[in-house]
């Protein structure tokens, strides 16, 4: 595995268990993953749904049918949905806890992201919700270093000139950005108002950030 790989890895399952320790989750409680994919073909641990123990209580929702179409393979327990983290079909209130993980900063700009993170405090009673740090002075989705300190526009046009494909695994200039905009504490502090934003980090210095907040 590549350095990048490992610290991956290693970031995914801090938050994993970051989300059981302070969310304290119970075989009874429904848990909407917003966001959802699973790994069918490695580590069986990399995603949420793949190491939940009590998979018959998960609501899954991703805008990619393709997705959808994955968890519903690999776990036909979870109830999956193709749904827009913009607007969920649920009532108020309606799911114990809500978990995203890298979600939030590829739905748009800072209103899209405010939407966004209503919706999950509208229908969940908690809410565990994780993004990069932009102030991390290397970027993981483009895998370059310090393009996040540009301006948003600054950081999008490098994105159209150069990123790494992650796929092909190798660095692919000419193409399309997913204009992923990152937040800082104070954005993610501003889309989820009265909520703890913990600083999760595996290195020097915080590469995640967590909103949890909700009922106790």
């Amino acid at each position: 595995m590549s350095l990048f790989a490992i610290l991956s890895d290693a970031s995914r399952k801090k938050k994993l268990q970051l989300f059981t320790e302070i969310m304290n989750p119970s075989p009874e409680m429904s848990i909407l993953d917003v966001g959802a994919e699973v790994d069918p073909e490695g580590l069986g641990t990399r995603q949420f749904i793949d190491s939940y123990p009590w998979k018959d209580r998960i609501t899954a929702v991703n805008l990619s049918p393709e997705h959808v179409q994955t968890i519903r393979k690999y776990y036909p327990g979870v109830q999956a949905f193709v749904a827009d983290a913009l607007a969920l079909p649920w009532p108020d209130k309606h799911f114990d806890i809500a978990y995203s993980n890298a979600v939030i900063e590829h739905v748009g700009d800072f209103g899209q992201q405010a939407k966004m993170a209503a919706e999950i405090m509208r229908v969940s009673k908690r809410w565990f919700v994780t993004t990069p740090n932009r102030w991390y002075p290397f970027e993981f989705h483009l895998r370059l270093p310090f393009v996040t300190w540009l301006p948003w526009h600054g950081y999008r046009w490098v994105g159209r000139l150069v990123r790494y494909n992650h796929i092909e695994r190798r660095y692919v200039v000419g193409v399309a950005n997913d204009d992923a905009l990152l937040l800082s504490v104070s954005g993610l502090s501003r889309c989820f108002p009265g909520s703890r934003i913990v600083k999760q980090r595996i290195t020097f210095m915080a590469e995640t950030l967590i909103a949890v907040g909700g009922a106790i």
